[in-house]
């Protein structure tokens, strides 16, 4: 169940489809991840080149696309090699879908407590003590 944000600033004269980014993110984070894909919820947010600095520079002044993904999974889901992997592949995707891209381009995967988040009402720790019993 994890959530995605992403924004980005794409390269002068692309114009990436934000339906295909959505579904390359769900894609991956199902593949590296092993996350859901009816459960993976993607915002996409798109940022003018005039609002978007690195090294205090806009990219106004320059040719290249620039993305930061933020994406919450539940604590202990995952290992270092699955996040390692996927931070690889979400930037050659991004780099496929925006452009030549700016080097200082983020992608964050934070791990949440499973008692910290959840969706429905219900929390992750809750889900897995109603899940755990009926598996006996």
């Amino acid at each position: 169940m994890p959530y995605l944000h992403l924004s980005l600033c794409p390269a002068p004269g692309a114009d990436p489809s934000l339906r295909d980014l959505a579904a390359t993110l769900t894609d991956l984070t199902a593949e590296h991840l092993a996350k859901d894909p009816a459960l993976t919820a993607v915002r996409i947010e798109l940022v003018p080149a005039t609002h978007w600095f690195i090294g205090a520079r806009s990219l106004a002044a320059d040719t290249q696309a620039s993305y930061q993904l933020q994406i919450q999974v539940t604590a202990g889901t995952n290992t270092a090699a699955q996040i390692s992997a996927y931070l690889a592949a979400v930037h050659a995707a991004m780099g496929v879908a925006l452009g030549r891209l700016h080097p200082t381009s983020y992608c964050v995967v934070q791990q949440v407590p499973a008692d910290a988040w959840g969706y429905g009402g219900q929390s992750q720790a809750a889900r897995r003590l109603s899940i755990e019993p009926a598996q006996l």
